[in-house]
């Protein structure tokens, strides 16, 4: 069993949609104990931006919404 969280990692204006956006990553954290801490190791799952539904339903190319196949997230 493991921990998973949602974490901003920035924040910056998107040129393409013209909106400040959050940057968001999820990170796993291991259950290996109960002496588990927030500041232990994690591994990044996914990467997304608060606009990510919103430019998925308008086509918007981007790596944070996962609309461009191309785009290395990790």
């Amino acid at each position: 069993m493991a921990v998973t969280r949602w974490v901003v990692v920035g924040s910056k204006h998107c040129r393409i949609i013209d909106k400040d956006v959050e940057l968001k990553e999820q990170h796993i954290y291991p259950l290996n104990d109960f002496l588990w801490m927030e500041d232990m190791e994690h591994k990044v799952r996914a990467c997304t931006c608060s606009s990510a539904v919103e430019c998925n339903m308008v086509g918007v190319s981007c790596r944070w919404a996962y609309t461009n196949p191309e785009a290395a997230r990790f």
